[in-house]
């Protein structure tokens, strides 16, 4: 019943993630902050959080996960050439 309220998207989940990492300057004590902006869809939460210790066990300082609609990822996905 809910499956068809939901339109068959029962555990998918929608994410930006931001993967920050801080890398130091050549000769400074400053650092460099470097982000990487992802989107991930049509996986369960679960996975989304696997995702997101793996970013972990790769050195980043910092996954930032912002939560967005169906629409708003798909809208960011490529669209194949209109063929005339």
């Amino acid at each position: 019943m809910f499956q068809q309220v939901l339109g068959g998207m029962i555990g998918h989940c929608f994410y930006k993630l931001t993967v920050t990492k801080l890398q130091p300057e050549k000769g400074s004590y400053y650092f460099e902050k470097k982000q990487d902006v992802w989107h991930v869809g049509y996986f369960s939460y679960k996975e989304v959080l696997s995702n997101v210790q793996e970013w972990y066990e790769r050195g980043a300082d910092a996954v930032e996960m912002e939560m967005i609609t169906r629409e708003q990822f798909d809208a960011i996905l490529p669209t194949p050439f209109d063929k005339k």
